[in-house]
């Protein structure tokens, strides 16, 4: 088993449909805890050295949240914002050319990922040492080589203009497809329209006040919520269905299809399209990263990351961490009675191996930060 920790989702099958699931997750539940003692400072340092996923996202977690307790003003809240959408950005790439084929039986599309990647880490790695004028033309030069990148391996068109496309265009795109996320796109509306359909409610958009009223309360009156997170006390789905179901497009594919697989993977393709294009802006257009003040010595940050909402809880005493809490967006989703629970609680195959897959395809679509281990037991 992964030192991280994994997911296990067991199917009880009964050679037609399944009968019953069961999602467990051994991802470890006091990773937070050595933060406790140390130094600010040392808390920042060590935050993104604990997670190979989402390292950025976790440090402007971390560093949101131990702000937020010290009241301390944010001098760098744009450059955070940038390294939260970059982040998302590499992630979105990586998922649509590589899991995603994969996924499907596929070959995937590497050069793409790999130049992505390059791009955004040489960007960053600049960035960090000064976002001046210079800062940002090199942002918006790496924009226009994402773009172009997306172009020609995602979209086959530029990234605004798929965005654009009528219903009828967008169902060209659809059945002649320029490339392999649309083909697969295809696949999945017309062959699997309703896999993984969930009727858990997607999580609302996340204010300041929600955060106070419902979020900090909850996670200091559970002690398992860290591990089991709910919204007024019921599981919800966080990630980019969330956060662009109000999109036209999305909306009128849910509108058919429900929270399914298909309508998730289209939100993904809709947001990196949306991510693009507000990289070609002086700033970040939308808000990723919020904090609030919860008591004198206390402060909660809420991340928007590419696989939902991020937590960290900080609270400092004396100079020092004194006690710390971390809700990452896999414990949403694949929550015991979660979005990926319900999705697959009625799948139906004749072969083991054809549950195994859209099982797997399932579980991509909402896209833990662990890995995800399939076993079928029969009934």
């Amino acid at each position: 088993m992964p030192l991280e920790g994994e997911l296990l989702v067991q199917l009880i099958w009964n050679g037609q449909h399944v009968e019953r699931v069961m999602v467990r997750s051994t991802r470890p539940s006091t990773l937070a805890r050595v933060l406790v003692g140390m130094t600010p400072t040392s808390v920042l340092a060590t935050v993104p050295l604990l997670f190979s996923i989402c390292a950025r996202a976790q440090g402007a977690a971390a560093a949101s949240a131990l702000n937020a307790a010290r009241a301390m003003e944010v001098s760098d809240a744009n450059e955070r914002e940038l390294d939260v959408l970059l982040e998302t950005v590499q992630e979105y790439f990586w998922r649509l050319l590589i899991d995603w084929p994969e996924a499907m039986a596929q070959r995937p599309v590497t050069t793409p990922v790999a130049t992505a990647r390059r791009l955004i880490e040489a960007s960053l790695s600049n960035a960090d040492g000064a976002r001046g004028q210079e800062g940002a033309l090199a942002i918006s030069e790496l924009a226009a080589a994402l773009s172009a990148s997306a172009t020609e391996s995602i979209y086959g068109l530029p990234p605004a203009a798929w965005l654009a496309l009528d219903e009828r265009s967008f169902q060209a795109w659809i059945d002649e497809p320029p490339t392999l996320p649309a083909r697969l796109l295809g696949e999945l509306l017309s062959d699997m329209p309703r896999l993984g359909c969930s009727e858990v409610a997607l999580m609302p958009e996340v204010a300041e006040d929600q955060l106070i009223n419902v979020v900090a309360p909850a996670m200091v009156r559970d002690p398992a919520f860290a591990r089991l997170p709910t919204w007024n006390g019921a599981p919800v789905e966080t990630g980019v269905l969330a956060r662009v179901r109000s999109e036209a497009r999305v909306a009128a594919i849910m509108e058919r299809c429900g929270n399914s697989v298909g309508t998730r993977m289209a939100a993904r393709l809709v947001e990196l399209a949306l991510m693009l294009n507000e990289l070609g802006r002086p700033k970040p257009g939308r808000l990723r990263i919020q904090a609030v003040r919860l008591a004198a010595d206390e402060g909660l940050a809420a991340v928007q990351t590419a696989r939902g909402l991020l937590l960290h809880r900080a609270r400092v005493a004396d100079g020092r961490v004194a006690d710390y809490e971390i809700v990452a967006p896999t414990e949403w989703n694949f929550h015991p009675e979660g979005a990926l629970a319900h999705g697959i609680a009625e799948l139906t195959a004749d072969s083991e191996s054809a549950l195994k897959q859209q099982a797997r395809l399932a579980v991509q679509a909402l896209d833990p930060c662990v890995v995800c281990r399939i076993e079928v037991g029969h009934a």
